[in-house]
């Protein structure tokens, strides 16, 4: 028993142990991580970011040592509190809280176990993985929104600049022969992230003073816009002066890392200017002098450690089982898929109409059924159901909500409300998420809502909380997304539409279950 004491009490034993039941425990989102590196061009960079950290890391080997590790209790609570918000992430298909999750519990764990001075010592090392980290979808579009204005601006500015005429109307730049439209792969986010991390590595190996790394890093993200706005503005002028196939090859293209590398160099001159104008007043060896010598002189006693390792270790291992036995749960899937959803039900006789496979994997589902239907008085509802045969992808795109998708197509919300339709088969009253849109004078009622095999809800956070209680009772379930869609006649008001909706929606549920019931294969 003494021997298992002493060993559990070993420092490097204890690092290797957590680090191998961190990975047990976020296989999901790192393997989520990893397919999204390989899957968009935009964060293809996050492969080298871990290498970045371990060289970092590896840097610091020899300070180590000299480091004294005393857990520090105080930050139990965040622990706690990050574990279980990234279980939820996990359990619940949710990648934009669980792949954040990762590298902030890298920090807090380490913290937690080996105290204040070790985390001095390992911070840039682990903050540095927040890199490999996609920007979240809410996230990512907001900014996207404001960059792509910027950026259209800029760019438009500098075709001018060639006395080429250019109107800009929002994110579209009109040349009058053509127009280029700046979307939000264009936005910039591929430029500023990169070289914000850029940024970081160079503030730390060049720049001595707090002041001076900071101000580096914070100067990468008007040279990201800029040097986007300039590649958007190039393109312009190339669309002019040689031809819009010339233009779009340069665009998605040899321009993007040619313009990255001129970025950079500007960072780097942007140091050596701020060097000249604010001279350093100690060199990097004096530096490295430094931190040896301030991480020498402490003392090397090194507390007690065991309690923190085993809670630590004891939380790790439970997350990692419990997402390793949810993910083994079989799939449940349809004999013919939800697309053999029936056309026929009631007073409603409908069409099927075909889905484009790629529109499918994007909305988040695996599979969909698209179909519009009319009642005997000619009333018309189009019905969209997103299925997911296992409630656990988080590697996958989750469910996306008309309240993001349905703007984007150019639709005009007018209202959105919560509504209640009373009378539906079994779960009495069913909440729905209401919206009424409108484009070019034509006006739509949208009602959706997300339903595993025994609940429903009209938000999709909501819809990850009910699959993360599936999960942790192991108990199986499929997911889904249900959006009819009814346009308001001329002849209409909202409520004649309202009402032909919910009607729609209590005669169309024990169909839908029915057929989830009777079409399920046995796994």
């Amino acid at each position: 028993m003494n021997t298992l004491t002493r060993s559990m009490g070993n420092v490097r034993v204890q690092v290797i142990v957590l680090s191998i039941l961190f990975f047990a425990a976020y296989f999901v989102p790192l393997k989520s991580m990893v397919n999204i590196w390989l899957d968009n061009d935009d964060y293809s960079y996050g492969f080298l970011i871990p290498l970045a950290s371990a060289y970092l890391l590896w840097e610091k080997r020899k300070h180590l040592s000299g480091v004294p590790v005393r857990s520090f209790w105080p930050v139990l609570p965040a622990v706690l509190f990050f574990l279980l918000l990234s279980l939820y992430g996990i359990l619940g298909s949710s990648g934009n809280i669980s792949m954040p999750s990762v590298p902030l519990l890298l920090v807090l764990i380490t913290l937690f176990c080996f105290g204040v001075e070790a985390l001095k010592l390992l911070i840039v090392p682990l903050g540095f993985l927040f890199f490999m980290v996609p920007v979240p979808a809410f996230i990512e579009r907001h900014v996207s929104l404001h960059l792509k204005a910027v950026s259209t601006r800029l760019g438009g500015s500098f075709i001018s600049m060639f006395d080429i005429p250019v109107h800009i109307s929002g994110n579209v730049l009109d040349l009058g022969v053509t127009q280029l439209q700046v979307i939000d792969a264009c936005s910039g986010l591929r430029y500023i992230f990169p070289l914000l991390a850029l940024g970081v590595l160079y503030a730390y190996y060049f720049q001595r003073d707090l002041w001076r790394r900071l101000l580096c890093v914070f100067i990468t993200i008007p040279i990201g816009v800029v040097i986007n706005a300039v590649r958007i503005g190039v393109t312009g002028v190339l669309t002019d002066k040689v031809g819009r196939d010339v233009a779009e090859g340069f665009f998605h293209g040899f321009s993007g890392w040619l313009l990255f590398l001129v970025a950079f160099v500007i960072l780097f001159l942007f140091g050596r200017l701020l060097s000249i104008v604010v001279p350093v007043r100690a060199s990097g060896a004096a530096r490295a002098h430094e931190e040896v010598r301030a991480h020498g002189e402490q003392s090397r006693r090194h507390g007690r450690t065991t309690a923190a390792f085993l809670v630590s270790a004891s939380a790790l291992s439970l997350i990692a089982a419990l997402s390793f036995s949810t993910g083994a749960l079989p799939a449940v899937k349809l004999d013919g898929g939800i697309q053999s959803f029936p056309l026929s039900f009631g007073q409603w006789t409908g069409r099927q109409e075909t889905i484009d496979p790629e529109i499918i994997r994007a909305s988040g589902a695996e599979e969909a059924f698209s179909g519009v239907f009319r009642d005997g008085t000619g009333g018309e509802v189009s019905l969209y159901i997103g299925y997911r045969s296992t409630a656990f992808l988080s590697n996958e795109n989750f469910f996306h909500s008309p309240t993001v998708c349905i703007p984007s197509a150019g639709w005009v919300v007018e209202e959105e409300t919560r509504k209640t339709i009373q009378g539906v088969e079994r779960f009495g009253s069913l909440m729905v998420t209401r919206m009424v849109i409108e484009r070019m004078g034509s006006r739509q009622i949208v009602y959706f809502w997300f339903q595993t095999k025994d609940m429903t809800t009209h938000d999709k956070n909501i819809n990850r909380f009910h699959l993360s209680l599936h999960a942790l009772r192991r108990d199986n379930t499929y997911d889904l997304f249900v959006r009819p869609i009814a346009p308001v006649a001329p002849t209409e008001t909202i409520d004649s539409t309202e009402r032909r909706m919910d009607g729609f929606v209590r005669d169309m549920m024990p169909v839908l279950l029915q057929f989830l019931k009777e079409k399920q294969l046995q796994a």
